[in-house]
């Protein structure tokens, strides 16, 4: 079984893995609440109840689940440390793969970042799959990353690494972002951040507006491009990852405005070598991508054939 949790929805799915392929059998989806780790674990056990009905098993029948979310977190205790994402969670330090165990009252829980769960599937079962180094970039609400170098997770000393959205590559420090900071790929090129710099509810109008003449808009998605061909030159430059898989809504939606300016800056600025050794491609597994990774993390995790992402 497999949880995203996110600061918007809830989406569950019962999967059934052969190998490295996992199929979706039942899902649910609903929205996150707002009030605090108890209403989101609830919430999380009642959408598991719902998508193995849909699934038409058992509880008995699920061999482990696990759940990707915002971090920073333990991904060895499963413990959320804090997030900004999730109302009643900051500072929280909640043990959230325990309590969702126990409210299953079946398989054990396994924790992990949203972007390396989803690195996971890409790696094992998508875009990525025979890369032994690779990066996976999400361009969605937020942007964010994780890193695999020469067949591992790379984790740092404090399990935050990878957060690729936090990236600066501008010195305004008008355009600042929630983290604290300014100049972040986030502030420029993220969804939620492209929507509310012109004053919208969603991003898609802004490309929608662009796309019919505004130059406010067209200006802040040149902005957003050249924040992202920054990135991908950097991540070129520093990692030199034989594959950059980019996901999330908006990379889905918007591939002229995300892969293509990524592929001509690494084209024409990155070092001719490792440029040369990178192809910057779509996610493989789409809006499941999480899910998936978060199924097969957890059958890895319960069989001890996880240790290269630990």
């Amino acid at each position: 079984m497999g949880f995203d949790l996110g600061g918007t929805n809830i989406r569950t799915a019962v999967a059934r893995v052969d190998g490295d392929n996992a199929t979706l059998l039942g899902r649910d989806a609903r929205p996150t609440p707002q009030a605090g780790p108890e209403a989101v674990v609830a919430a999380l056990v009642s959408s598991a109840d719902a998508a193995i009905v849909a699934a038409k098993v058992r509880i008995s029948d699920i061999a482990a689940a696990g759940c990707s979310a915002p971090g920073p977190l333990d991904h060895m205790t499963g413990v959320i440390l804090t997030t900004q994402n999730i109302a009643g969670f900051a500072n929280a330090s909640f043990p959230l793969a325990a309590r969702l165990a126990a409210g299953l009252g079946g398989p054990r829980v396994y924790l992990d970042r949203d972007t390396v769960m989803a690195a996971i599937g890409e790696g094992l079962a998508g875009a990525a799959r025979g890369a032994r180094s690779f990066v996976y970039l999400t361009v969605s609400t937020g942007v964010g990353g994780a890193i695999v170098a020469d067949g591992r997770m790379v984790r740092g000393v404090s399990n935050t690494a990878g957060e690729l959205g936090h990236f600066p590559v501008g010195f305004d420090r008008d355009v600042r972002c929630r983290c604290g900071s300014f100049g972040c790929v986030e502030a420029y090129a993220a969804g939620r951040n492209l929507a509310e710099a012109y004053g919208v509810g969603d991003a898609s109008i802004v490309y929608a507006k662009a796309a019919a003449g505004d130059a406010r808009a067209a200006e802040l998605i040149a902005r957003a491009e050249a924040a992202l061909a920054s990135l991908a030159v950097g991540i070129v430059n520093a990692l030199n990852p034989e594959r950059i898989v980019v996901g999330g809504s908006v990379a889905e939606h918007e591939p002229t405005h995300v892969l293509d300016p990524m592929r001509r800056a690494i084209a024409e600025r990155a070092f001719k070598v490792p440029a040369a050794a990178c192809s910057v491609v779509p996610s493989a597994l789409g809006a499941d991508v999480s899910i998936i990774g978060a199924a097969l993390a957890a059958r890895d995790r319960a069989t001890g054939a996880g240790g290269w992402f630990l």
